[in-house]
């Protein structure tokens, strides 16, 4: 369904149409700037889902009858939308944004996947203030931390007796959190990422003991990044679900030209671009460093891109930029993680040399300071892409991680329980057996199942 209102801004006192597709969202941002003046005239909609009723807010611009209007802007807290423009130049648009996405789908059940991860992310930000508080008394490895584990979670997987099943209770704030999302493909196929514990122990020693040893590259330290991340993704993620929509769709199927954004802007979404670009920056040394056991056979025996750097420690040297350069697709530690970024643009926002406009959506900038003269763009949404892309691949380094902090229990001594119990199951189970972790399923549809 399309809805009309009309708001005048109060500086200029030009009118624009706000022409809002609704959706299954129950609210979110709207952010656009008058055409006349600039000012902007940003604000949200409440969305009825169960008692149907539109409630909008704007700054700067109050809602009036319908009137003549001088400008148009097609909102959806969904999709990509058509940029704002002149009123009569945009009358002819009469296909909403929800029938043109249905149209560039990859997939018959594209649209759906869709739906499925903006309503798990929904469900995240519902809970984030509990998997928060876990987090938290994870970090300090709090007396409390069971209790509040199994007041979110419950079963057999969650009953605490050891570090690993601690370990492995907490990490399932990413897996229904976040993974289940944004990067289902992690738990698509287990055996990818179980495949870290089978690499060569005495090159995996050698990592875990690399990073433990390197201020700023700790385990604590790392997963500290990560947990940041995904408090700041938590904050802004109703502004990026139009960035994630496109990858859903075929390629090339937007002309970000023509379609843009209106649930977010450049400075709204600035800070979490950088913020995870430094994050990513940092976690990059762990599939580097798999990559260097799985194809070189040696964890500090690095892929020949940079000149002086032979080694992890010279790795870790480098600049962020330059270390982006071993994001290769040719390895499959850092090809899973499918890392979409453009560090020009990056320093270009740390030496302040961008410009946004916030009608046409465009960020022009500088990518190299020392010849000002030429000037390069980029679109709001191919940059939230950008980040989206960011974001994901770090939960994949994520995984990565955990699979480490297990090894380094084990290298401890520390034995999981359930691992010792398996040792006493029995050597032959039927797939139509009940499983013998207790949990009451068949052991195809439990332990069997992977």
């Amino acid at each position: 369904m399309v809805y009309n209102t009309f708001i005048k801004c109060q500086v200029c006192g030009s009118i624009t149409r706000i022409r809002l597709q609704v959706g299954w969202q129950e609210e979110h941002p709207i952010v656009l700037a008058c055409g006349k003046c600039g000012t902007s005239l940003s604000g949200s909609v409440k969305i009825g889902q169960d008692c149907p009723g539109l409630k909008f807010s704007f700054d700067n611009a109050d809602e009036i009858p319908d009137a003549e209007a001088d400008y148009m802007v097609e909102c959806s807290g969904e999709f990509p939308t058509v940029k704002q423009g002149k009123a009569a130049e945009l009358e002819e648009v009469v296909i909403t944004p929800f029938i043109r996405y249905m149209n560039r789908m990859k997939t018959d059940d594209s649209y759906e996947q869709f739906g499925k991860a903006v309503s798990q992310l929904n469900a995240t930000e519902k809970k984030w203030k509990n998997y928060k508080r876990i987090i938290d008394l994870f970090k300090s490895n709090s007396e409390y931390l069971v209790q509040e584990i199994q007041k979110e979670f419950s079963g057999q997987y969650f009953q605490c007796r050891d570090e690993s099943e601690v370990l492995r209770a907490v990490h399932m704030i990413e897996v229904h959190g976040f993974y289940s999302a944004l990067k289902k493909d992690i738990l698509d196929d287990l055996s990818f990422s179980a495949g870290i514990m089978i690499l060569d122990s005495t090159q995996l020693k050698s990592l875990v003991t690399f990073l433990n040893s390197h201020d700023g590259y700790h385990f604590d330290e790392l997963q500290d990044l990560i947990y940041k991340a995904y408090d700041d993704f938590v904050k802004i993620y109703q502004r990026l679900i139009p960035a994630l929509a496109i990858q859903y769709c075929k390629e090339d199927a937007f002309d970000f030209e023509v379609e843009g954004s209106t649930t977010s802007s450049f400075d709204s979404v600035k800070q979490f671009y950088l913020n995870v670009y430094e994050a990513f920056g940092n976690l990059l040394v762990i599939p580097v460093a798999l990559n260097n056991i799985k194809y070189r056979a040696d964890v500090n025996l690095m892929n020949p891109l940079e000149k002086n750097v032979s080694s992890l420690e010279g790795f870790i040297k480098l600049t962020k930029a330059s270390r982006y350069h071993f994001c290769l697709n040719t390895e499959v530690y850092t090809d899973f993680l499918d890392v979409v970024v453009n560090a020009k643009l990056r320093n270009a926002i740390g030496h302040n040399d961008v410009e946004y406009d916030a009608v046409s959506q465009v960020i022009t900038y500088i990518p190299n300071p020392k010849d000002r003269t030429i000037k390069k763009t980029e679109y709001l949404l191919e940059f939230e892409n950008e980040a989206m892309h960011m974001f994901q691949a770090l939960l994949g380094v994520s995984e990565y991680l955990y699979r480490l902090r297990e090894l380094s229990l084990m290298y401890d001594g520390k034995i999981p329980l359930m691992v010792q119990e398996r040792a006493n199951w029995p050597k032959k189970i039927g797939r139509n057996d009940p499983c013998p972790c207790g949990s009451g399923k068949k052991y195809k549809f439990c332990h069997g199942k992977n």
